[in-house]
């Protein structure tokens, strides 16, 4: 590690999955999905949006961003590569008007250097250059996760990490969760670094305790 970088810091965060089991299990059954997100801050402060979630414009999940989204709430979009950087700017524009500084970061899927650069000029233009827009999506081997993508830092950056986004096995115990929290410190990196985790959001709590006893969180 050189002088000016952070020693890595894995911070847990959730996937909105409306619909999903390990997504609806976590809420009361009485509440209503326009409060999801407000209850999931209560607990959580860091959201990936899939990109099914944020592109939606007739009946958006959790109803009115505006009205949905709470302030302490920071939201990352999901990019994948069949999303123009064009129309996924203006449907970024449109949430960060609704939610405003809540809406933080972009994480491109798996792509060119060149796409990811054209969809920094689109957000540019814009007029969201303040978002953070981490390196195309890398596919990574990591134990106990079914799929595992790296979004490396953006260019230059000394003092934030990259992100991951995980699909954890199913059932997995707590022997399991500290082998995957071991294996993404072995897969190396620095600073403050997103586990974006496809589960149950109450399984950011159990991540995060153990990221923390390992010296990771």
């Amino acid at each position: 590690m050189t002088n000016d970088q952070e020693a890595l810091a894995l911070q847990a965060a959730g996937v909105a999955g409306p619909g999903e089991d390990w997504w609806e299990g976590f809420f009361p059954e009485d509440l209503p999905r326009e409060w999801q997100l407000e209850y999931y801050t209560h607990y959580h402060s860091r959201l990936l949006l899939p990109a099914a979630l944020w592109l939606e414009t007739s009946a958006p999940a959790f109803g009115d961003w505006d009205e949905a989204v709470a302030p302490a709430l920071r939201l990352t979009l999901e990019w994948p590569v069949e999303v123009t950087p064009e129309s996924g700017a203006a449907r970024a524009l449109a949430l960060a008007e609704a939610a405003g500084p809540c809406l933080q970061a972009v994480a491109p899927g798996p792509m060119t250097a060149a796409q990811v650069s054209a969809i920094r000029e689109a957000l540019e233009a814009a007029g969201l250059a303040r978002l953070m827009v981490y390196g195309p999506g890398e596919p990574h081997t990591i134990t106990h996760a079914e799929t595992a993508l790296f979004y490396p830092a953006p260019t230059g950056s000394t003092t934030v990490g990259g992100a991951w986004q995980i699909t954890p096995e199913p059932g997995l115990g707590a022997p399991g969760w500290r082998a995957l929290v071991e294996a993404l410190g072995a897969a190396g990196g620095s600073g403050e670094t997103p586990v974006f985790l496809r589960a149950r959001p109450d399984r950011l709590s159990d991540f995060r305790t153990i990221a923390q006893l390992l010296g990771m969180g």
